[in-house]
């Protein structure tokens, strides 16, 4: 990987708009009163999206990428993230199918990744392991969850696959190789895998801490849903193997370790995670973001081929089983 690759090399997307499309304002208007929106960066989802100030507190307006996107965040509101409460989540006001817009509520509070240090006081992760395990817990009321945790591993890992061609400038072959070999390894042992009503795109750039209440918040759940639990832990395991006692918080919080079977994984999902974040940054055009996702990705996939298989639990040493096709073409985020 080149971490100083030229920025004429960008693969993406045009950037969104920064005003709210007519029929959309017209629709929040119903709900919220008067707009004064400014826009906000794009997250993982791809979702558009922008904040007002009302009376009643900070509303988010967003517009699904796809139907498929718009349904599974209106979902994960409905079934998992109601169940945070106010003070720790955002809350559904309303949603509309034809627009794929959706309304929500959102704690006041500081992003962790912009406060010196706040994301290593072991506080901070303690509170993260509480209200992730509040959101996985969702799970247990869905009957087919194991299923549905196995066919969407097998759609990220579809995803992720294909984003590798948005991101060759910034990765060389023999660490797609890695990405790869990461992928079959998750697949393989998804059924065995604890599942839960899963963030998706969990870690501390979704933390919001508020300094009057004292009270962590999550935000950005356009990827929640079942998944295997390690999912949700791959974007914090580096920071966890440079300082154990953030994981030993997180846990304690969180109500229990990290079983074997997840932590044979782990270091599979963090590459996984990478890939993904990298390819949001050569998307956005965002420099900073880029080499901060590069290095990231860089770390995870030096940890995956450094760490020796777990004693009985080889790695997989050849190509594996096939991973089902997906459908062609660079996805956005």
């Amino acid at each position: 990987m080149n971490p100083h690759s030229p920025t004429r090399s960008f693969q993406t997307q045009p950037v969104p708009p920064t005003s709210i499309p007519a029929p959309v304002a017209e629709w929040s208007r119903l709900h919220i009163g008067t707009l004064s929106p400014w826009p906000l960066p794009t997250d993982l989802s791809g979702a558009r999206s922008w904040r007002v100030s009302t009376p009643q507190g900070l509303v988010d307006i967003r517009i699904g990428r796809t139907d498929v996107d718009f349904r599974r965040e209106v979902h994960a509101h409905r079934v998992a993230v109601r169940h945070l409460g106010p003070s720790h989540g955002p809350r559904l006001i309303a949603a509309e199918p034809r627009l794929r817009t959706l309304l929500t509520t959102q704690p006041r509070g500081r992003p962790v990744d912009d406060t010196a240090a706040l994301h290593i006081l072991p506080r901070i992760h303690q509170d993260a392991g509480h209200l992730l395990r509040v959101l996985h817990d969702r799970a247990d009321g869905i009957p087919d969850a194991q299923a549905q945790a196995v066919r969407h591993t097998t759609q990220l890992t579809q995803r992720v696959l294909r984003m590798l061609s948005g991101i060759t400038t910034w990765i060389n072959p023999e660490e797609v190789e890695t990405v790869r070999r990461c992928a079959i390894s998750l697949l393989q042992r998804a059924a065995d895998l604890p599942f839960g009503f899963c963030h998706g795109t969990f870690g501390t750039p979704c933390w919001r801490w508020s300094v009057q209440g004292q009270t962590l918040s999550l935000a950005s759940f356009g990827r929640a849903q079942v998944l295997p639990t390690v999912a949700d832990f791959a974007r914090t395991a580096t920071l966890w193997a440079e300082r154990p006692h953030l994981g030993d918080a997180f846990f304690t919080g969180y109500g229990r370790a990290i079983t074997n079977d997840e932590q044979l994984v782990l270091d599979d999902a963090a590459v996984l995670a990478g890939v993904e974040d990298l390819h949001h940054a050569v998307w956005l055009r965002d420099s900073d973001a880029l080499s901060s996702a590069g290095a990231a990705l860089r770390t995870a996939i030096r940890r995956r081929t450094c760490d020796p298989p777990q004693p009985g639990s080889p790695r997989p040493a050849g190509p594996g089983p096939q991973l089902p096709d997906g459908p062609p073409g660079v996805p956005a985020p």
